[in-house]
């Protein structure tokens, strides 16, 4: 793990942002009813997250550069695109879904947002845990 702290509160903000949104998706699914809170707690986790790091890019400005070094900004820059292609296929599958009238169509705008929301993240982690990112 690294020892520069932009780059920490990127990895543990990032890991927190899917726990939260697994455990709020997961239950919903396992309790099968929609928890009013869950759009509240998965949003004020990714403000909390936003806000977090831009106070720590203001309070360790000389360890920007290195938190955003050329390796890291090709991650983040491929999570990005693997984050669009997940989603452009989720929303593709569930398109096929609510045309064969399967699912409703809110129910499958609903499904739509954990994967737009944590896609880029896990495949951020994934390239850290393979030490492609720091």
């Amino acid at each position: 793990m690294s020892t520069n702290p932009v780059a920490r509160i990127r990895l543990w903000g990032n890991a927190v942002l899917i726990a939260v949104v697994v455990f709020t998706f997961g239950g919903m699914m396992l309790t099968q009813t929609y928890w009013e809170s869950s759009p509240w707690l998965v949003g004020s986790v990714a403000l909390g997250y936003a806000a977090l790091s831009f106070v720590s890019h203001l309070r360790h400005p000389d360890k920007v550069e290195a938190a955003w070094d050329e390796q890291n900004t090709a991650a983040q820059r491929t999570s990005l695109v693997f984050g669009y292609w997940a989603t452009l296929t989720v929303f593709l599958l569930l398109l096929v879904a609510v045309l064969t009238k399967q699912i409703d169509g809110s129910v499958a705008f609903f499904w739509l947002g954990p994967v737009l929301g944590i896609g880029p993240s896990v495949h951020y982690l994934v390239s850290v845990a393979r030490g492609r990112a720091e």
